[in-house]
């Protein structure tokens, strides 16, 4: 049985360079971090979140495989679905086509990097974090460091994956902790992309697969294997082993 995580205290350790702000909507819980604030980011955020979940209750109507499948699925949305909130169904879909993973695996990764973007084009700021349950988008123009939460004792939760200027998906499955569904016993596997659904769909299907603390060094290699020019990084964590791959990215004591 996992462990929900209750209380999200992780959010409290964000650098004082970005002013932050929570917006929550129905089952969604955004934290966002930004290097300027005003609060109108704040309506905007929710307004943002508002139209996702209209976009998806109308998808259930027409699609409720779609919330449903472990495997990839092929749907046709017609044009009862506007530009621009169709792009976070047709990134889930691509998402889950490439890990072979159902497209509710990539929603949270999909989510935060939509809003992020919309965020972007709307305020012009220059560094942004946008987490979503601990699936994180984020661009920036400088060096971050991004801490570990790998299970409530992990030795590993004093660790910190530095990554350089740039756009990336930083998304975590856990077999141990969490509400999200994983047939795995990793107690984090985090998968770092230039997409943040791709990064969630990938974090699942290696999630999944660590049962046994071989499987990590085994997850490391498949993921620079499969995911192309989509891999940055990964990380995997069961027990008090570790097993890491990327060429841009370094750990270090947070």
């Amino acid at each position: 049985m996992k462990v929900p995580v209750l209380s999200k205290s992780y959010r409290l350790h964000l650098s004082d360079r970005y002013f932050r702000f929570f917006v929550r909507y129905k089952y969604t819980d955004l934290a966002v971090a930004t290097d300027s604030f005003s609060v109108e980011m704040v309506d905007f955020t929710y307004d943002l979140l508002k139209e996702v979940y209209e976009m998806f209750e109308k998808l259930k109507v027409k699609s409720l495989v779609f919330f449903e499948a472990l495997k990839p699925i092929h749907i046709e949305l017609g044009f009862n679905f506007a530009i621009p909130t169709r792009e976070i169904i047709d990134e889930m879909l691509q998402a889950s086509s490439l890990a072979n993973v159902g497209p509710m695996a990539a929603v949270a990764g999909a989510i935060a990097q939509w809003v992020g973007k919309r965020f972007i084009e709307r305020f012009r700021v220059r560094n942004i974090v946008v987490e979503n349950g601990g699936d994180i988008y984020v661009k920036t123009e400088e060096k971050i460091r991004i801490g570990i939460f790998a299970n409530f004792n992990s030795p590993f939760n004093k660790l910190a994956v530095v990554l350089p200027d740039g756009e990336y998906g930083v998304c975590t499955s856990s077999g141990k902790i969490g509400h999200s569904l994983s047939f795995g016993n990793a107690d984090a596997v985090t998968v770092i992309s230039t997409n943040a659904a791709i990064a969630d769909a990938f974090a699942t299907r290696y999630g999944n697969m660590v049962r046994v603390s071989e499987d990590l060094k085994k997850v490391t290699i498949l993921a620079q294997e499969e995911m192309g020019s989509n891999f940055v990084g990964i990380i995997a964590i069961l027990d008090d082993k570790i097993a890491v791959a990327g060429k841009t990215i370094r750990l270090e004591q947070a």
